[in-house]
């Protein structure tokens, strides 16, 4: 009995996508219920979705534990972060005030005229490709993190700030890119070290936890109290170290002598 060749061909077919399935051990998934209601996340899941043992680091980033073999909340992501949704406010749904809360979003508008209201389940909040170039671009110009211009195409390169990670400047500029605000720092040298770029911003925000196959892995979540002691403390070897050998302990009960309550957020 011959087996026709339709036939054939998608048994071929099947077998191929196994194969790969088994070299990747992941298969593409939506983030479903781990999406805040009204939100969409379709950029976010380009990285939690990336595969390959060089990209292992990405869904961890992104907010994605796959350890399990099915998509887990990962509370050191993204997805745990004021950033994933910084669209929650009532107030802030709209194509102007999306310039700050969802840079990426379609219709983005400096002119708070021409405003108009985003629907519900297509908020993105201040996502990936917000501070981190897409793959072509990021080729082009050798950088991971890049500063873009709200309501342009992405696309064109002339719509990045692209930013050297080794520069301390730079990176506190990155930010400073929306919040044009800092801490209310209560220690002089701290100040200092901030202005002068020996502190960055990500050394308490965005920790290193894990350095895995060569990648360092910091916190997504920007989070600095319930990542201590890294964020604090280092711990890795790879990051600024100010109060290295704390424990978690030390930190809760001094914290407010390093830092006053945070001001009061004021985006460009």
């Amino acid at each position: 009995m011959r087996i026709p060749g339709i036939i054939l061909m998608i048994c071929l077919l099947m077998c191929v996508f196994l194969v790969a399935l088994s070299e990747t051990g992941q298969e593409e998934f939506s983030l479903g219920n781990l999406t805040p209601e009204n939100y969409n996340y379709k950029e976010a899941e380009r990285c939690s979705n990336c595969k390959g043992e060089q990209n292992s680091f990405m869904p961890r980033a992104a907010g994605v534990d796959l350890s399990s073999g099915k998509p887990i909340l990962d509370d050191r992501g993204w997805l745990t972060s004021v950033h994933a949704q910084s669209q929650s406010h009532g107030d802030r749904i709209n194509t102007a005030c999306a310039w700050c809360h969802a840079p990426t979003a379609e219709g983005v508008t400096k002119d708070k005229n021409k405003a108009a209201p985003i629907p519900k389940g297509t908020w993105q909040g201040v996502s990936c490709f917000s501070c981190h170039p897409g793959a072509v671009e990021r080729n082009k110009r050798k950088s991971l993190v890049s500063s873009y211009t709200p309501g342009t195409d992405p696309s064109d390169l002339e719509n990045y700030i692209f930013r050297d990670r080794s520069n301390g400047k730079e990176m506190n500029a990155h930010c400073a890119h929306c919040h044009n605000e800092s801490h209310d720092l209560l220690v002089e040298a701290k100040k200092e070290m901030l202005a002068a770029g020996n502190l960055r911003c990500i050394d308490c925000h965005m920790a290193v936890y894990a350095v895995t196959g060569g990648h360092v892995e910091r916190y997504h979540n920007m989070k600095v109290e319930m990542n201590l002691p890294h964020s604090c403390s280092g711990g890795t070897g790879r990051t600024m170290a100010c109060h290295e050998g704390k424990e978690r302990g030390w930190f809760v009960e001094n914290i407010s002598r390093i830092k006053g309550s945070r001001k009061k957020w004021s985006l460009l």
